[in-house]
């Protein structure tokens, strides 16, 4: 009996060592410090060094960034007796110039050896514009010797891209890293940079160009929108503030595998530097919160409170195509923990097809996590669908809600959909329109969205908004089906129970975390 005992121990053993091996990393692990126009303000009385530092380190901050030469040494002292660091340092290089950086940072560079600082470079000219490449040979002949000098001392650059400099956008910073080809030179993600000179649409594009480069982040809270014509006020904000998600930049970086330090922007914030950076850290203390929770899981309250998975991240168990009795063997997959809806080209039902739930449901909340990969892409997720219907098989008729990249997609660039009708994200497809203060995530980035369907009662949400709700087999909403394509199904929408449907749209589409509780 204890030679059973034992052999059973290590077998629960070797099967928990092999659960952690085998299990994604859900930890926010980067380096988290506050730029320097969060404590060095002109409107408010210089801070001595030691309280930065005791100030920051109480906030849970892990250092600051600091500008040009001056003090630094003294600010090293204060900040490392606290077990803090400076992350950055500001260095301006100007190409037109005899001495394109101070002199003094040949006498500085040295002693901060094994501080593992980065010297984040913003490059000025008179001659070229922003993101002129004519200027690369003189910018990147610059950056070498100074990083050939700098290697010895562990410092590396990292070309700041800032509205108006010459690297200008965070391609430029990328493209000269490159052309530098040092390996202690690297490019830097700047949020509020990126916003007023790029679109919110070009934000998983411009990281994955990045990322092989990527030395630093910095973050802070926004608006969402027409970020090019914004203030700055509205894309610098306290962390947590604004319209915009900016946990969902975090997350795609961390997804990603970026374990840099990340650097919280306060250019002109208002007020006491503890009011905004208290808001800041528990920002960043509820985005680390929120990612630590396991994928494709439940929580022991959500088991209690009779929520069930639909998908597990591993199997298609609870799904099958529309029509059939096997889950289909084209156009979906799951991988990395996510159900994918995978072969472009915009057909409807042209490939795998649609895919049901085995289950059909009648009163429950619906939530689940999305991202559209395809630009201009279409997908949707249904309720109420009825098998048997139509003369294409791989297609289900059902209430859908839309999920839609509006703004990149052929019927509104042609005119055929207009901002906000009842075809874009977050309607009720054909019938009712979503609230035009919706605020759906960039392309690329995860959405949560959810249903709620008690009686005749239903609810459309999109990242923590209610965006619609209507009565189900309502006049008005039998009216609306009569004017819509739907008006000869027979039964559409007001059937007591259906099935739930992903749809497959000829767009690269991915889900996860499906979450359903009966009412």
């Amino acid at each position: 009996m204890n030679k059973l005992r034992i052999i059973v121990a290590l077998i629960m053993l070797l099967f928990c060592l092999y659960g952690i091996a085998g299990s994604k990393d859900r930890s926010l692990k980067n380096p988290v410090f506050v730029f320097n126009n969060a404590l060095n303000k002109q409107d408010i009385k210089f801070i001595p060094y030691t309280e930065q530092a005791s100030m920051l380190k109480k906030m849970g901050f892990y250092g600051i960034e600091h500008r040009e030469t001056e003090g630094i040494l003294e600010l090293k002292a204060a900040f490392k007796e606290k077990g803090l660091n400076i992350y950055a340092d500001y260095l301006k290089i100007d190409i037109e110039q005899k001495d394109p950086y101070l002199p003094d940072w040949k006498q500085v560079i040295p002693k901060l050896k094994g501080t593992g600082i980065i010297l984040w470079v913003h490059i000025h000219s008179v001659k070229y514009k922003p993101s002129d490449e004519a200027a690369d040979e003189a910018v990147v002949k610059i950056l070498q010797e100074l990083a050939d000098f700098a290697k010895p001392y562990s410092v590396r650059l990292a070309i700041y891209h800032h509205v108006g400099f010459l690297a200008e956008k965070a391609e430029d910073s990328y493209r000269l890293a490159q052309k530098a080809n040092r390996d202690n030179i690297g490019s830097v993600f700047n949020l509020c940079h990126f916003l007023k000179t790029d679109t919110e649409d070009n934000l998983e594009k411009v990281i994955n160009l990045t990322l092989p480069k990527l030395f630093a982040v910095s973050i802070s809270g926004a608006d969402c929108g027409d970020t090019k014509n914004m203030d700055w006020n509205r894309l610098i904000q306290p962390l947590g503030k604004g319209t915009f998600d900016v946990y969902r930049v975090v997350e795609i970086l961390a997804d990603k595998g970026f374990k840099g330090p990340i650097g919280i922007q306060c250019y002109n914030l208002k007020g006491a530097p503890e009011s905004y950076l208290t808001q800041s850290s528990e920002a960043w203390n509820s985005f680390k919160k929120k990612y630590s929770i396991p994928v494709n899981s439940l929580s022991a309250k959500e088991k209690k409170d009779g929520w069930k998975l639909l998908f597990d991240g591993k199997s298609t168990e609870n799904w099958r195509g529309i029509n059939q009795n096997t889950f289909p063997a084209k156009g979906w997959r799951v991988e990395n923990g996510d159900l994918i809806a995978c072969v472009e080209g915009g057909a409807e039902s042209g490939n795998g097809g649609d895919i049901i739930t085995k289950k059909q449901f009648g009163n429950f909340i619906l939530r689940w996590d999305w991202r559209m990969e395809t630009v201009g892409g279409n997908s949707g997720v249904k309720y109420f669908v009825q098998e048997g219907v139509g003369s294409n098989k791989g297609y289900g008729f059902g209430l859908e809600y839309q999920l839609l990249d509006d703004k990149n997609h052929a019927w509104m660039l042609e005119g055929k959909m207009k901002p906000n009708d009842y075809h874009t994200i977050g309607a009720l497809y054909e019938l009712y329109t979503a609230s035009p203060d919706k605020r759906p995530s960039p392309l690329g980035l995860w959405n949560e969205s959810m249903i709620v369907s008690n009686g005749s009662h239903a609810e459309h949400w999109l990242n923590g908004q209610k965006i619609l709700e209507y009565e189900r087999g309502s006049a008005d909403f039998k009216a609306k089906i009569a004017l819509s394509k739907f008006k000869d199904v027979e039964g559409y929408g007001i059937m007591p129970q259906g099935y739930l449907l992903l749809q497959d749209h000829g767009s690269i589409i991915h889900f996860r975390n499906i979450l359903i509780k009966e009412l």
